[in-house]
């Protein structure tokens, strides 16, 4: 069997070397023939090859990044792709797109069809990626035997764009760029809405994913009475030091460790556009310990924010903690019962803790990407982990200044979206825990332009596209 797929493989490897395939404890590796150097590895599921990946050079990464100016070689890749799929795909696939997704990194995929509606089935058929050069740097064979379901089509095109403007596509938010300072007043697709479902139903991420949409409260004005050092739980037995990138550690000079292994167990680390920090301290075991009320470690999760970022109520909300689960905490008081307290390397498992999530707000706007989450411990009440995303002293500046009343009403904007929009009938995954089962549903596509909307200047009308790096796709 192995011969045979390297065999298989021959033409898809660099400069078309042989290769062998050596069954390893968890893995297949493809090795050069002459060399033994390692090639890549090779994935074999119930003994059927759905793939392989090429190890990553980075010298030779950089060789081929330093001709970037030389147009990407997709000749080759569609050429090699279509190889691919005559070699390793006994159904009949389609070619669906090539696209770009990076400056050394090209997609291509194939795709099954629906043998009576003529659309095209994804996650089928194979997925395939490609270096500027055209060669194959990884490949997926997709799934089979795939169950596609015929619902009823309760309403039309029409009515399923329709359904959707109605469902509030179309939201005011405030925005800044990956890597700009100033701050806009947008207008942007609501990212949780999917599609329509062909009954009329909208679809949402939240839904899909089974995951509770939670709603957000707003936090009440809080006054420390620790310092930041307090809540991780600093003692005079440890021993403060500089760590990496300027960071403040502390350490137990007590634990025999080499000097390059020595672990910080209480860490801090801020600056300008974030704050992290964490506490690794071991927690004492306690028969009699009990769990803190959620409302108290709610309170400490707000003390140590309001330390590190000062008047939270001004800035964030907190969304509705999912409580840490009964039968967690207790299995860890079991282990901590029944086990040593240290493992063989000298640390016992992680106290469990209570996430709390934060979002920064400017005049009722959430903005997204500039987030602040908490753990705290369960039993201990230490901080375990704080992480938070700051805005620089600059899009503060620029936040104060932007003016949160769109010059542009809502109903224009929502005209530009829809005038750009039409609702295309589509197969979808009908349940994210059984991917095999399709779907039929009615989702945004933008015919008559490039890409996307992804955002309209609430003040400007500005209107930037989504760059989808497609380089050719099926009509």
């Amino acid at each position: 069997m192995f011969e045979k797929l390297a065999e298989k493989l021959k033409p898809f490897i660099l400069d078309e070397q042989e290769v062998i395939i050596n069954e390893e404890e968890y893995s297949y590796e493809l090795t050069i023939a002459n060399t033994g150097e390692l090639y890549g590895i090779v994935h074999i599921i119930d003994g059927e090859f759905v793939g392989f990946e090429k190890e990553l050079d980075y010298e030779e990464e950089e060789d081929v990044l330093k001709s970037y100016i030389a147009e990407p070689n997709t000749e080759e890749m569609l050429q090699k792709a279509q190889l691919f799929v005559q070699t390793f795909l006994e159904q009949k696939v389609h070619f669906t797109m090539l696209n770009e997704w990076s400056s050394n990194n090209f997609m291509v995929t194939y795709e099954e069809k629906d043998p009576k509606l003529d659309i095209f089935i994804p996650h089928t058929g194979c997925t395939l990626y490609f270096n500027r050069e055209g060669l194959l740097t990884s490949a997926n064979i997709n799934q089979r035997d795939v169950k596609l379901e015929y619902p009823n089509l309760s309403i039309s095109e029409d009515e399923a764009k329709l359904k959707l403007r109605e469902a509030n596509y179309v939201e005011l938010t405030i925005y800044f760029s990956d890597e700009g300072e100033d701050a806009q007043l947008i207008y942007r697709p609501n990212h949780d809405i999917m599609g329509i479902g062909v009954n009329g139903e909208i679809q949402t991420v939240t839904e899909y994913m089974e995951a509770e949409k939670l709603e957000v409260q707003t936090v009440s004005p809080v006054t420390p009475k620790e310092t930041l050092n307090d809540m991780l739980g600093v003692n005079s037995s440890l021993v403060q030091k500089v760590g990496e990138e300027g960071s403040t550690i502390w350490v137990d000079d007590n634990l025999v460790v080499e000097e390059e292994e020595e672990e910080a167990l209480i860490s801090i680390y801020s600056d300008d556009t974030g704050f992290f920090s964490f506490s690794n301290l071991p927690y004492v075991k306690d028969e009699h310990a009990v769990k803190l009320s959620l409302e108290a470690l709610k309170e400490r999760a707000l003390r140590v924010l309001s330390l590190a970022e000062g008047p939270i109520h001004e800035k964030y909300v907190l969304e509705e903690p999912v409580e840490n689960l009964d039968e967690e905490s207790e299995s860890y008081l079991e282990d901590l019962e029944t086990e040593e307290e240290f493992d063989d390397d000298g640390y016992i498992e992680p106290e469990p803790t209570q996430m709390f999530s934060f979002y920064r707000t400017y005049n009722g706007f959430k903005i997204e990407g500039f987030e602040a989450h908490v753990h705290v411990g369960l039993y201990s009440g230490l901080i375990r982990e704080c992480s938070v995303t700051r805005l620089t002293e600059q899009q503060e500046l620029s936040l104060e200044k932007l003016k949160t009343a769109p010059t542009i009403p809502l109903h224009e904007a929502e005209n530009r979206f829809f005038n750009e929009i039409e609702m295309k009938l589509v197969r979808t995954v009908k349940e994210f825990h059984n991917p095999k089962v399709y779907d039929l549903s009615y989702i945004v596509s933008f015919p008559k332009t490039v890409g996307h909307i992804e955002k309209m200047n609430a003040h400007t009308g500005e209107v930037t596209y989504v760059d989808t790096g497609i380089l050719k796709e099926v009509e």
